[in-house]
């Protein structure tokens, strides 16, 4: 009889060990930070746009458009080749007043795709 509690409180112990390790392997990644942060009011216009996620990425684009609805990012944006949790774009020199949309899509490393729009306002 004792022998089959210990039988049966190991078993539990490795279940339940396997399902706390297998939880963060399922989840997906998040956006953790953002520079501007979100809904940031800028004083002087920013010259990139960065988004770091709380796990790799497979690939991502960032797009950035201006208060025209007119692209203001240099390329299509990619991950940061330093850090492939970030995503990475630059923007073109002169930006006018006015809020300005980012448009991130990624495809995370557990292939999950995801978008994320923010935005930012550029003070006259």
């Amino acid at each position: 009889m004792r022998r089959n509690r210990i039988v049966s409180t190991t078993a539990a112990v490795t279940a339940l060990a396997v399902a706390a390790t297998a939880a963060p392997a399922l989840a997906h990644v998040e956006l953790a930070f953002s520079s501007p942060k979100n809904k940031a009011k800028l004083s002087k216009a920013p010259s990139s746009v960065s988004l770091t996620f709380s796990g790799p990425l497979r690939s991502g684009t960032l797009k950035v458009t201006g208060p025209n609805g007119k692209k203001v990012s240099v390329g299509s944006g990619a991950r940061d080749p330093r850090k492939i949790s970030r995503l990475l774009v630059s923007l073109k020199k002169g930006l006018k007043a006015g809020k300005y949309t980012s448009r991130a899509s990624i495809v995370a490393a557990d292939g999950h795709k995801e978008s994320f729009t923010l935005t930012f306002t550029v003070r006259s």
